[in-house]
């Protein structure tokens, strides 16, 4: 499976590689919103889009809504961490656009069943 990964911290896109590299995915990664916008628009070739949704300049749901209109639409895996509220938000939005959300810190397994449900 082809995985785009977004995130604007390094460490966070590090940490996801670690925990899929013995999932035989190809993991592909973003530093922003519009660097995986256009990643998709050059014919990025992805199955699953996974981003972050407190991110500068435009949010993950930016993203999310862009996948949804792609053809066929990509499913979106929503991650968010931070201050309790901020989070609280977050997830709310995410629900909206994403079709699973996961709160950092990430557990691997809980990543791994989750991108197998949306895979299937």
């Amino acid at each position: 499976m082809n995985i785009l990964v977004v995130d604007d911290n390094q460490f966070i896109l590090e940490m996801i590689k670690q925990m899929l590299r013995d999932e035989e995915h190809n993991i592909f990664t973003e530093n922003s919103v519009s660097e995986a916008i256009a990643f998709l628009e050059n014919g990025g070739g992805c199955d699953l889009v996974i981003t972050d949704i407190m991110m500068p300049e435009k949010d993950g749901t930016n993203l999310a809504q862009y996948a949804k209109t792609l053809t066929p639409p990509l499913p979106v895996l929503a991650i968010t961490g931070g201050n309790e509220t901020a989070v609280e938000d977050c997830v709310h939005q995410a629900e909206i656009f994403a079709d699973e959300t996961l709160l950092k810190p990430l557990h691997k397994n809980e990543l791994v069943e989750t991108i197998a449900r949306l895979a299937g």
